[in-house]
């Protein structure tokens, strides 16, 4: 039973007894596992993943029908390739964030504690029927006090304590394996933490949304196709988040584009310069690019919506990043390996395993490369070779930053692959490679539409249109 403080404590206690299973279970695949790599079981590899990826499917399964934290979770989980093995978090990957919303009562109940005053005072009007429902919050169509239309995303009531639940348990689950694997378990727990609390806070949410259209608007041809729904904080709070509501269709609904006169492939381009941008260039950007957070307003701009999933990169550790790429292209093994130190991903006791390491690393196909092979490098490949190759390091661990770095990119070329397979990755993304591997210089424009310098700070520069 749920009231608006939330889940009962029987509800509670049953929602740890049936991740105490999923705990079992795990436990159980993780000795097959060891089983089959010490050779006491004969299983080929296309068993074992198929036995990870059972376990991933029920975890699936038991999240979608708990919500709370657990779909969080898995999502962010499915970024951790460099410790999870593939079969899983391919699984994890198919959560999808959306589930039946709760009753308008409880929800309406909620706003008027969060903003301290009758729902009436606070919205014009308010529509009960949510337009979308994920596992931590709903949101709803409304109209403010001035009369201009807005989205109105509500935490649901007492949804923290279910979220403590799922972190708890997952504490212990990690705890009980950390002494068994190389990689540092404990540090997946705080990043898993602090990205799901983080998502349930609003003003921190409202917070990267200006932060991303700032950086957005630096590039003057990009704020012109690109905009971010603007914060409307008198009626934001830490559970209640009001923005400028978007009217339009989602990036991946072709036949509705299409019907508009929309070329569908190039409103893709522009959403992947967006994200470059904001990766490359700013180091602060949104971590979720996939279709559902990718609208096409009536003007035809691509807008980005829902902001609880962001991250920063410290200029550091981009630098590290930037180190190791130009080490595998010279094939430097000093280089190579400072640059994991620099990032942290090893420590300096490490450093003779890491040599041996490098070598392993140093695929023929990154060496002398020209400028425009340079500008195709695949990073997103790149790093999987390395986190692999990491494996065979005990206490490597990859920070938080760059998991996200890296899974964003992914999620980047599977839309360009899904919506725009003729786009020509040369044209979008080299230079932006070119210009993060030559910090020191300006990305020119190729001459290809909007291309232009992305990454030239414009002076007075204003956020993007509003949508």
């Amino acid at each position: 039973m749920s009231s608006d403080r939330g889940p009962s404590l029987l509800a509670l206690a049953r929602r740890g007894l049936v991740l105490s299973a999923l705990i079992a279970e795990a436990a159980w695949v993780y000795l097959l596992y060891r089983l089959v790599s010490r050779g006491t079981l004969r299983r080929d590899p296309d068993w074992l993943a198929r036995r990870f990826g059972r376990f991933a499917a029920r975890f699936v399964r038991v999240a979608s029908r708990l919500r709370g934290g657990l779909i969080k979770l898995g999502q962010v989980a499915s970024l951790r390739v460099d410790v999870i093995p593939e079969s899983i978090t391919n699984e994890l990957a198919r959560l999808q964030d959306r589930v039946d919303p709760q009753p308008f009562a409880p929800i309406a109940r909620q706003i008027e504690r969060e903003l301290g005053r009758p729902l009436a005072d606070c919205f014009a009007s308010l529509e009960p029927v949510a337009i979308a429902a994920a596992s931590l919050g709903q949101v709803h169509r409304g109209v403010d006090r001035e009369g201009r239309p807005c989205a109105v995303k509500v935490l649901y009531p007492g949804v923290e304590r279910s979220v403590a639940v799922d972190l708890r348990m997952l504490r212990l689950a990690l705890w009980l394996f950390d002494p068994l694997v190389a990689p540092d378990l404990l540090s997946v727990h705080a990043q898993l933490a602090r990205s799901l609390l983080r998502e349930m806070d609003y003003l921190a949410e409202g917070r990267a949304a200006e932060r991303v259209a700032e950086g957005i608007a630096r590039d003057g041809k990009l704020a012109a196709q690109v905009c971010i729904p603007r914060i409307r904080w008198e009626t934001t709070s830490r559970r209640v988040l009001t923005m400028e509501l978007i009217v339009g269709d989602k990036i991946n609904d072709r036949e509705a584009l299409e019907a508009r006169g929309v070329d569908v492939a190039e409103r893709v381009a522009w959403a992947t310069r967006a994200f470059l941008h904001q990766m490359f260039q700013e180091r602060f950007f949104h971590c979720d690019p996939h279709p559902g957070n990718l609208l096409v307003d009536r003007a035809g701009r691509v807008a980005i919506v829902d902001f609880g999933m962001h991250e920063e990169i410290a200029p550091e550790i981009m630098e590290g990043v930037r180190m190791n790429v130009l080490a595998a292209v010279r094939r430097d093994e000093t280089l190579w390996v400072e640059s994991l130190i620099t990032v942290g991903i090893l420590r300096e006791k490490d450093r003779d395993a890491a040599r041996a390491l490098a070598r392993l690393s140093f695929d023929p196909a990154y060496y002398n490369l020209t400028p425009r092979e340079l500008a195709e490098i695949d990073i997103g490949d790149y790093f999987d070779r390395v986190r692999e190759h990491l494996w065979l390091i005990e206490g490597a661990r990859m920070p938080d930053g760059l998991l996200a770095f890296g899974r964003a990119f992914s999620l980047l070329y599977g839309l360009a692959l899904e919506l725009a397979p003729g786009l020509r990755p040369l044209e979008v993304v080299g230079p932006y490679v070119l210009a993060f591997l030559q910090p020191k210089r300006p990305i020119e424009g190729d001459g290809s539409p909007g291309l232009g310098a992305a990454g030239t700070r414009l002076p007075g520069a204003v956020p993007p249109p509003s949508c």
